[in-house]
């Protein structure tokens, strides 16, 4: 019988949490990872100016919004946005770049994050081309 993911139940606390991978205007930390999901949350600084634009390469990601509100610019050449804020989510496929910007919240603009794949979890690049 395949028992997924986990053996027993688990827990991870806030303190627990490590330094994830790191996009200017986007500080993230890894709550835990296991097997091909990747579990973690977002700071986001991005205040006077976007994030850098970036990538999860082979990782579709899930992100849910805990507070603040921030748009997300997105396309081929970056002309596609949306606005997402406290309680809404958003779904970003592999290799699909985007960068945010913080709209509402100030200092306190914070997402969860579920991702499925493999390899590194992150890629900064320089816009999306």
């Amino acid at each position: 019988m395949n028992r997924g993911l986990f053996e027993k139940i688990g827990f991870v606390k806030a303190e627990q949490l490590t330094q994830g991978p790191q996009t200017p205007g986007q500080n993230r930390k890894k709550a835990l990872e296991a097997g091909t999901l990747w579990v973690g949350e977002c700071h986001v600084t991005a205040l006077n100016a976007p994030s850098q634009w970036h990538h999860h390469k082979d990782f579709d990601s899930v992100m849910y919004m805990l507070s603040g509100r921030i748009r997300v610019d997105y396309g081929e050449n970056g002309e596609q946005s949306f606005e997402i804020g406290k309680g809404d989510y958003a779904y970003f496929p592999r290799q699909a770049i985007h960068r945010c910007q913080i709209l509402e919240g100030g200092d306190d603009v914070h997402y969860v994050f579920v991702r499925i794949g493999e390899g590194e979890t992150l890629l900064n690049v320089d816009g999306p081309s």
